[in-house]
């Protein structure tokens, strides 16, 4: 990764937000606070891990099989994605992931999401200073 990219670092950052280890993460939150070094310090303190898992019911199997998770980030289609001046950009991916088991079973769920990604080029490097997300409907998820 390469921080002075507004692209590889907005990519890089996608990625690892929903990257996920059933064995070590008690919540989706967990992948946002390993993202915190390529925050800004004052989005990384947003980064607050919640009592529980909002995904719950979607890491039941995976997490009976000690999965972790294998995202994917391609450019999504539209016109979010844009340079705002020269130091801030916005950035959006269409982020899919599968769950790789541990015990060679297979682990049922993948996902697909919309993320935006919002940077700022600070002191040399590009920073994440803001991200949404949202799933995606199974009839987008496919295309």
């Amino acid at each position: 990764m390469d921080r002075t990219d507004v692209d590889s670092t907005a990519r890089t950052a996608a990625i690892l937000l929903h990257s996920w280890d059933t064995a070590l993460d008690r919540t989706e939150t967990a992948a946002a606070i390993r993202a915190k070094p390529l925050m800004s310090d004052e989005w990384a303190a947003h980064q607050v891990e919640p009592e529980r898992n909002s995904s719950q019911g979607a890491w039941l199997d995976p997490a009976s099989h000690r999965a972790y998770s294998r995202a994917q980030a391609v450019p999504a289609i539209g016109d979010v994605t844009r340079d705002v001046g020269q130091d801030m950009a916005v950035r959006a991916y269409k982020v899919t992931w599968r769950w790789a088991s541990r015990d060679g079973e297979p682990a049922e769920g993948t996902g697909t999401r919309h993320v935006t990604i919002y940077l700022e080029h600070r002191s040399g490097a590009w920073e994440v200073v803001g991200h949404q997300s949202h799933d995606l409907p199974a009839g987008e998820a496919a295309s």
